[in-house]
């Protein structure tokens, strides 16, 4: 069984203000900063599953900016794919984003993340193998399937948005499912076999096989050192898949910048600017 080589920083705080605690045994209490009032708007986000073609139930996370108004107005789709080792839940920030300008969103767990089982359950160890990672494809498969069936999908604009694993993912199925799926937008893909350090792309050797209509975003800093001499880079393999991509495809790498994947739409406004247009302009 091969195993991949793959790195992962991830970083969480929770800033909820001071807890203090004042003289006389006074109640604690929690302080925060005030917020200021405003109409806000909420949206409907509700968990969701469907099978894949071998079996795996796929768990998905769905975001309907229409909510519980029926309007009969069928909108465009984006599906959301994760990182390795990630989860549905890491896209829970760039919703609104998306909602907000009448995409319906779809973020799914891939097999053996989240709530997505691996196909078989009653292997003695539950690691991912490669073989694993190569059937991903057929998650956003499921994916499509599902979309086509719901009545507020417009399945002929389908996009699709992949983080660190899930750009190779994305590249994938834009070329096993060039016909389904109209754009994609690739977040620092990259994904090193652990002992040769060869790129893996995952997918390849399918047939047809026609990858297109993708933007390839990453920090040009964004690297591996190595225990030895050198350092794998995720530009040098977003520009690897980008040479396998058919017009029109952008790669925008962002000088002095370490930012992998989401971090990216975390910290560069432009990234934002630049995905949010790719899907105006091609979905």
């Amino acid at each position: 069984m091969k195993t991949v080589r793959h790195w992962c920083t991830v970083g969480c705080l929770l800033l909820l203000g001071s807890w203090g605690c004042g003289d006389d045994e006074k109640e604690n209490r929690i302080e925060g900063p005030d917020f200021r009032p405003g109409p806000g708007r909420a949206y409907q986000i509700q968990q969701v599953s469907f099978p894949s073609a071998d079996g795996v139930q796929i768990s998905a996370l769905l975001g309907d900016p229409q909510g519980t108004l029926q309007t009969g107005q069928r909108l465009p789709v984006v599906i959301l794919v994760h990182d390795l080792f990630g989860s549905k839940e890491e896209w829970i920030f760039f919703l609104e984003q998306l909602l907000q300008r009448q995409y319906l969103t779809l973020a799914i767990d891939l097999r053996g993340h989240g709530q997505t089982p691996l196909p078989d359950d009653s292997r003695p160890t539950p690691d991912l193998s490669l073989e694993d990672l190569e059937k991903s494809y057929l998650d956003v498969q499921a994916a499509l399937k599902w979309v086509e069936a719901q009545p507020q999908a417009d399945a002929s604009r389908v996009a699709l948005i992949g983080n660190g694993l899930g750009g190779n993912v994305a590249f994938v199925s834009t070329g096993v499912f060039p016909g389904q799926i109209e754009a994609a937008v690739a977040l620092s893909p990259g994904l090193w076999d652990s002992r040769t350090l060869e790129p893996v792309v995952v997918g390849t050797g399918l047939n047809p096989f026609a990858p297109h209509s993708i933007l390839f975003l990453v920090g040009a800093d964004d690297v591996i050192p190595l225990d030895t001499t050198g350092q794998l880079e995720f530009a040098s393999f977003a520009g690897t898949l980008a040479d396998k991509t058919n017009e029109p495809k952008t790669v925008k790498i962002f000088s002095n910048s370490s930012d992998h994947g989401l971090d990216l739409l975390h910290n560069k406004p432009e990234a934002v600017q630049l995905l949010l247009a790719w899907l105006q302009n091609y979905l």
